[in-house]
């Protein structure tokens, strides 16, 4: 009897040794935690997992996306959103300054990413309170682009392809702007439209580039992204060379705003025959396409480093 009880209490303690064994050596229960990210509002947004349905309501922003290879997780694009060509054909949400609400809507977004100098207060607001998750990113500098890729692909899980994006754009930038660093500094101003005459002030990331690619914006201290100006004003300005965008076939490009600053010949610019011509596409969005608009700048305002850029532009050494 005694022995039976012994055996018995053996098996007893072997089988429990076994479950707490197994119990102690089972697969952990994977949690996923919520993760926070604070856009250029100061509004916080929370997500479980990464987002999957992207509305882009900025060009620019659309290109981020694309040099990050979250493209393919767009629902929806502002107008003007049309590079890379993976974009063409999505839904179209209104402009980067007028987005249709009701179709962000109707597309069942996870995130809406807008432009905060161009997002109207009141839709973004309209759109979170309806708990759509918004993000607003400032693009005034080049560190803002910088900036906003990093931060898209932390919250999009895309951390390397960021990385890689950022380290290169930033390298060719940098090397760019040391290039014209120290070269005599021509008077500039950038032509955006003639009635009323537009520039870029202080506030606009073109301001910045100018200044990086070895010019001074005569309009740089107006604490404005886009300010009016008078034609009386200009000519005080004295400005060495103009600036002007191309390939929107319309008023606003050169060939078409030539005969009216062609009246004017006492300005520096206009008596030296100094025009600069940059392609819209690539000098009005603060994407990752913006060290190609530096490039061509920085090559018009100092040919004689022509040379050296379109070697860096190349990956080659300057």
């Amino acid at each position: 009897m005694i022995q039976n009880s012994r055996i018995k209490l053996f098996f007893i303690f072997w089988i429990t040794l076994t479950v707490c064994s197994q119990h102690l050596y089972a697969e952990p229960v994977k949690v996923e935690k919520t993760k926070t990210f604070v856009d250029d509002t100061e509004f916080s947004l929370h997500f479980d997992n990464p987002p999957q349905r992207i509305i882009s309501v900025s060009p620019s922003i659309t290109e981020i996306l694309g040099v990050i290879n979250v493209d393919s997780l767009l629902v929806g694009a502002s107008l003007y959103s049309y590079y890379p060509a993976s974009v063409k054909d999505l839904p179209k949400v209104g402009s980067y300054v007028k987005p249709n609400i009701e179709q962000i809507i109707s597309l069942n977004p996870d995130l809406v990413v807008m432009s905060f100098e161009g997002a109207p207060r009141r839709d973004v607001n309209h759109l979170r309170r309806l708990k759509v998750n918004v993000a607003v990113l400032r693009s005034e500098k080049f560190s803002d682009i910088i900036k906003n890729i990093n931060w898209l692909g932390e919250v999009l899980q895309h951390q390397k392809e960021a990385e890689e994006a950022a380290w290169d754009l930033e390298g060719r930038y940098e090397q760019i702007r040391s290039l014209v660093k120290e070269t005599p500094k021509p008077n500039v101003f950038y032509s955006i439209t003639l009635n009323p005459i537009v520039s870029v002030g202080a506030k606009s990331f073109i301001n910045s580039l100018i200044h990086d690619a070895g010019g001074i914006n005569i309009t740089g201290d107006i604490d404005q992204a886009y300010p009016r100006l008078t034609i009386e004003s200009v000519i005080a300005m004295s400005p060495d060379i103009l600036v002007f965008s191309s390939g929107m076939g319309n008023e606003l490009d050169m060939e078409n705003q030539l005969p009216f600053w062609k009246r004017w010949k006492n300005i520096p610019a206009v008596r030296d025959q100094r025009f600069v011509e940059v392609n819209h596409d690539i000098i009005n969005r603060p994407g990752p396409r913006v060290v190609q608009a530096l490039a061509s700048i920085a090559q018009q305002l100092h040919p004689e480093k022509a040379e050296a850029i379109q070697r860096i532009m190349k990956n080659e050494k300057p």
